[in-house]
């Protein structure tokens, strides 16, 4: 398996996808559900999956009671596989999603991309006569430590600088003010169309607003 391939393996099973194992004895499987106007990004992941694992897109029901109406979903599942149990080893610590240091090893432009097409999002401010831009990561489901691992990888590597920010319990990226630029720069050739609209949103604060 390349490097590539293992790399997206791992921050797509970290961020929004799921690697999971009925049990000890049989290997584990990835899981992801997301919005059916995401497709192009599920279709990508089916696409690295199916390198070395058989896998199926599916529509997925809408199980909630709560009588709201919700954005069609789709499913993705793969084969069980002994690669997928490897890393599912490394990324769950006590049933609990955790940042991996060999992942961290690998950040590189398209891992950003693939944490801010999963869990980031962007917001403009218009309350102001030069609208402000902000760019986050929600990584709230990682400890302050992994956090912290997390903003120095994407430092040592991208020079994009993050700080780590607190919201109730929990702790999340935010990118630095002058450096979302840069951001932008670096994810944007990895941004599938169907995300476009995050870089868009930010598009009046920056460079005239034409980013993309």
């Amino acid at each position: 398996m390349s490097k590539d391939i293992s790399k997206r393996l791992y921050y797509m099973a970290t961020f929004d996808g799921g690697i999971y194992q009925k049990n000890s004895k049989c290997n584990a499987q990835f899981i992801m559900n997301m919005r059916k106007e995401n497709l192009d990004y599920v279709e990508w992941v089916k696409e690295t999956l199916e390198t070395f694992v058989g896998c199926v897109i599916r529509d997925r029901p809408d199980y909630n009671t709560d009588g709201y109406t919700r954005a069609p979903q789709v499913r993705l599942e793969s084969k069980r596989h002994p690669k997928l149990t490897k890393i599912r080893d490394r990324v769950y610590i006590d049933k609990k999603k955790v940042i991996d240091p060999h992942m961290l090893a690998m950040m590189d432009a398209e891992a950003l991309a693939i944490i801010f097409m999963a869990d980031g999002g962007t917001h403009l401010d218009t309350r102001f006569k030069n609208p402000h831009a902000s760019v986050g990561l929600h990584t709230k489901g990682f400890s302050y430590a992994d956090n912290q691992a997390l903003s120095k990888a994407i430092y040592d590597k991208t020079n994009i600088r993050t700080s780590v920010v607190r919201h109730g319990k929990y702790w999340h990226l935010r990118v630095k003010t002058k450096d979302i630029q840069l951001f932008v720069d670096t994810v944007r050739p990895y941004v599938l169309p169907s995300f476009e609209y995050k870089l868009e949103r930010i598009a009046p604060a920056l460079s005239g607003g034409d980013i993309v």
